[in-house]
């Protein structure tokens, strides 16, 4: 079997040395070349579309595909993590992707930082780096609208059973962004854009956000979504084509089970088994001919047991020195501090979690390179709190007003979380 992880693993290992220390265990994110922030400008590159602002992939992986396809089509799959599919594939529980590895080419690449749905996902659909693009995290400080948003569901964080409700505030999902969505980048190259998504959540403000010039496919059992998307393949004439299709189960089950758990892993099963009867072969020739496929995820995730020490609630002196509750992801607390409480921040910290969190300051974080390389967007520094932790093992700060019952967790740094599939084939 070709062990492509030789191609990249060194150089992300290197490179996060490089900016954090010989004794790392962290994965920087890598946005010039060989992360998921590069996978936009590739495909652009192969489709022969415009060059974007964005680099497309290094050359150590350009060179496994060839220079040009008619069609690129994108499976994610949420939360599916390149250490995971590879336990996955070693132990024979992944068998159509296994079958894959002779015409294929599988490499480890970073997601974005926070490794997160929302942050990762307009990061593909703009073509460039958080920094950029200003969506930072799950949860994110908008001083524009005055509160702490829900960048999924589009509504206050500390609302219940509510979805959408920024409108209220003015927020427009079309305006929000200060990027192009990647089908006006490829419309005028005589390039289709398609999307297919769960059906429940193809007119969100998210799905909004993204689609422009993007046809919208909705979905609601993976029978539709790759008898549908054949169909599309199938269709003539045979236009050039971007198809992306999103697949949301694996992070479903992961928070509520963990990533290793059997019901994850028979989830991926039963979607590629689905993947291979109802899409691949029910491709023709001539549609499987100049076609890439590409398997990739946003982000990995952690197991992450249930610890009441990691609940907020339970520790009122470290809220007592913070502005409001943390921001951005569990696995990477954005902690807003009261002013000349930074240094009791941390002490608390070393006292109630001593070696499970690593604390640096948001110019840390910009000096590193954390959330990109590029401009930073315009409203971005209200968006990064005054202190960031980062996660060591399976450490976690939970806050919201609920229950904390989720056994899989993503955001942080650990190569678990940070390491995503970059799997690509040609169908013929």
């Amino acid at each position: 079997m070709p062990d492509f992880a030789n191609v990249t693993m060194p150089t992300l290992i290197e490179r996060s040395k490089k900016k954090l220390g010989e004794s790392t265990q962290f994965i920087m994110p890598s946005y010039d070349g060989y992360g998921l922030a590069n996978l936009t400008a590739s495909v652009s590159y192969w489709l022969g579309g415009p060059k974007l602002s964005s680099p497309t992939f290094a050359p150590a992986i350009l060179e496994k595909f060839h220079r040009q396809y008619k069609r690129v089509v994108v499976l994610l799959v949420d939360a599916l993590g390149y250490n995971q599919l590879a336990r996955l594939m070693s132990t024979s529980k992944a068998p159509v992707w296994q079958a894959m590895l002779d015409k294929g080419s599988l490499f480890p690449i970073t997601s974005v930082s926070p490794s997160t749905t929302a942050t990762a996902l307009t990061s593909i659909w703009t073509g460039v780096d958080p920094l950029r693009h200003g969506i930072i995290g799950y949860e994110m400080w908008v001083k524009e609208l005055s509160m702490v948003i829900n960048t999924i569901l589009h509504m206050p964080s500390s609302y219940v059973g509510d979805i959408g409700s920024l409108t209220k505030a003015g927020f427009d999902p079309t305006t929000f962004l200060n990027n192009q969505p990647f089908g006006t980048f490829l419309e005028p190259y005589g390039i289709e854009s398609h999307s297919f998504l769960p059906y429940s959540i193809t007119g969100s403000g998210l799905s909004q956000m993204h689609s422009a010039k993007t046809s919208l496919h909705g979905y609601v059992s993976e029978s539709d979504l790759w008898v549908n998307l054949s169909d599309n393949l199938n269709a003539r004439p045979a236009n050039p084509k971007f198809v992306y299709a999103y697949w949301p189960l694996v992070d479903t089950l992961m928070h509520r089970y963990g990533p290793d758990d059997d019901r994850v892993t028979c989830q991926f099963d039963l979607m590629s088994q689905a993947l291979q009867t109802q899409f691949f072969d029910r491709l023709e020739g001539w549609a499987k001919k100049d076609t890439l496929f590409v398997l990739t995820a946003d982000h990995g995730s952690v197991y992450t047991p249930v610890y009441e020490n990691s609940v907020l609630a339970n520790h009122p002196d470290l809220q007592a020195n913070l502005v409001m509750p943390p921001t951005c992801e569990n696995r990477l607390p954005f902690l807003y501090v009261r002013p000349g409480k930074e240094v009791e921040i941390r002490q608390y910290f070393e006292h109630a979690w001593p070696g499970k969190f690593t604390l640096i300051t948001r110019q840390e974080a910009l000096d590193l390179g954390l959330f990109g390389i590029g401009e930073a967007h315009p409203r971005l520094d209200g968006r990064i709190s005054d202190l960031i932790a980062i996660s060591h093992e399976d450490a976690y700060l939970w806050w919201p007003n609920k229950a904390n019952l989720m056994k899989g967790r993503h955001g942080g740094l650990s190569a678990d979380e940070m390491l995503v599939p970059l799997f690509g084939f040609d169908l013929a």
